[in-house]
C-alpha cells in the first residue's frame, strides 16, 4: 500500500484527535458505512468486536460501540497511535466500553477466539495474512467484516485479496475511498 495513503489518514486522524469539530466532521464520513456494516453482520449489544487498524482516532470502533452498545477492542500496530487513541476514548467517556491496545493483527498472540465480530480496516496490511490468521483462530460463527476500496483504487490495497473473497455477502458504500465491506462468516 502506498505510504502517502497511510500518511494522509494519519494526519486527518491526528487533527480529529485534537479538535472536536474536526472529529465530528471526519466521523460523519463513517456513520453510513458503520450503519451498513452493523446491518450486514447483524451486530448486537452482546457481541464482542475486535477492530484491527484503529489508528489515532478509531472512528469505526467508536461508532460501532456507540451504535450497538457492544464492547469493542481496537488494535493498531503503530505504537505512536495508542496514547492518542486512548485520550480520544477517555474524552468521549467510553473507557468502560472501548479498549485500545498496541497489537499487530498478524501476531500469533492476537486472541481472535475472544470475539464474535472482527472488523478489518481498509488499510490493514498485509491484509491476506491478518485475514488468514483471524479465520484460523476465530470460533465458528465469527463474522469478519473486511473493507475493500473503490475499484479504481484496488491496486493500492492488496488487489489479489479482493478476488479471493468474491461471492461473499457485502454492502456497497457511496462516499470516500471505501467501495464495499465484505462479510465472511467462519
Amino acid at each position: 500500500m502506498p505510504k502517502f495513503i497511510t500518511n494522509l489518514t494519519y494526519k486527518i486522524e491526528e487533527l480529529a484527535a485534537q479538535s472536536g469539530f474536526v472529529f465530528r466532521v471526519a466521523s460523519a464520513y463513517y456513520k453510513d458505512v458503520i450503519d451498513k456494516e452493523i446491518m450486514l453482520a447483524n451486530i448486537k449489544a452482546d457481541d464482542r468486536i475486535l477492530c484491527i487498524g484503529g489508528g489515532i482516532c478509531p472512528f469505526s470502533a467508536i461508532l460501532l460501540q456507540q451504535r450497538t452498545g457492544a464492547h469493542v477492542t481496537a488494535i493498531d500496530n503503530n505504537h505512536a497511535c495508542i496514547p492518542k487513541a486512548k485520550e480520544v476514548i477517555r474524552r468521549l467517556g467510553l473507557c468502560d466500553f472501548l479498549t485500545v491496545l498496541h497489537q499487530d493483527g498478524s501476531c500469533r498472540d492476537t486472541p481472535f477466539e475472544d470475539y464474535s465480530v472482527i472488523h478489518l480496516a481498509l488499510q490493514v496490511s498485509p491484509m491476506e495474512e491478518v485475514f488468514a490468521r483471524a479465520v484460523k483462530r476465530a470460533k465458528d460463527g465469527t463474522r469478519l467484516l473486511i473493507r475493500r476500496p473503490k475499484k479504481y483504487l484496488n491496486n493500492m490495497y492488496c488487489p489479489s485479496f479482493a478476488q479471493a473473497l468474491e461471492g461473499q455477502a457485502y454492502t456497497e458504500h457511496s462516499s470516500g475511498n471505501i467501495g464495499c465491506t465484505l462479510l465472511y462468516t467462519k
